[in-house]
């Protein structure tokens, strides 16, 4: 079933999806980290794990819970809409980064 990526619960429930799937190892090769994206337009957090031995991603909850890194090695801020059509290939992430669309502060 394709999903529409129409909105960002649906992109991260993907993207957790992925981790978990025998593609989760080999995100893990290219990038041993972890990951807080904040959208910007709701303020809603979702975190990808990749440096934990079970990776995962999901949404963070107000008072801590799931398996969201305390200290993540990479934050990223981007309103849904971007979001999306980075996902959708509609916008180039290293164009929406020089726009200022895009804000990722740690190390890459």
């Amino acid at each position: 079933a394709a999903v529409s990526m129409s909105n960002a619960a649906e992109i991260f429930a993907a993207m957790a999806e992925a981790v978990n799937g025998p593609d989760g190892t080999k995100l893990r090769r290219k990038f041993k980290g972890s990951v807080v994206f904040t959208i910007s337009d709701s303020n809603e957090q979702w975190y990808l794990d990749l440096k934990s031995e079970k990776p995962s991603a999901g949404k963070i909850v107000a008072g801590g819970g799931g398996g969201a890194p305390a200290t993540p090695d990479l934050s990223v801020k981007v309103s849904e809409r971007d979001m999306i059509k980075m996902v959708r290939k509609e916008l180039n992430p290293q164009q929406a980064f020089m726009k200022g669309k895009l804000k990722i502060k740690g190390k890459m």
